[in-house]
Parts: C-alpha cells; structure tokens; sequence
C-alpha cells in the first residue's frame, strides 16, 4: 500500500497526536462523568490508533522499498 505525501502526513499527524489525544480525553472524561464504558471506549480508540500506524509503516515500507530498488538500478548502469 502506498500513501500520497498528504495522505501520510495527515495519517501521522492523526496517529501520532489527534487518536492518544482523544483517547485520553475520554478516558479522562468518562472516569469524571463516571461512564461505565470509558474503558471500552479508551481501549477501541486506541487499537484504532495501533491499526492506523500500522498502516502508515507498510507505506513507509513500500516507499523505502521502491527507492532502495530505483537507487540500486542507477548504480548498476554497465
């Protein structure tokens, strides 16, 4: 899977600082409301972040991939 510049810079900024962000927000929210499904809530918010960074290393991994092949075929010009 391969991500356009923007798609990854938005899935980043999301991943790294929006999802924890707003995990805790609920997590910190529900205990004060005292919300029986807060850790239910924190818990899927948080795998949803684990599963977007996941996603955003595969591309990561592609596009490193792609390079290391287009960088090695340029140096083996006979």
């Amino acid at each position: 899977m391969k991500l356009s510049d923007t798609a990854y810079d938005t899935l980043k900024w999301t991943a790294i600082y929006f999802i924890p962000s707003l995990s805790a927000f609920v997590g910190v929210c529900g205990c004060a409301l005292n919300w029986e499904g807060t850790a239910v809530a924190t818990t899927i918010i948080s795998a949803f972040g684990v599963f977007l960074a996941g996603c955003i290393r595969m591309s990561i991994a592609e596009y490193e991939k792609e390079k290391k092949e287009k960088y090695e075929g340029n140096t083996n010009a006979d």
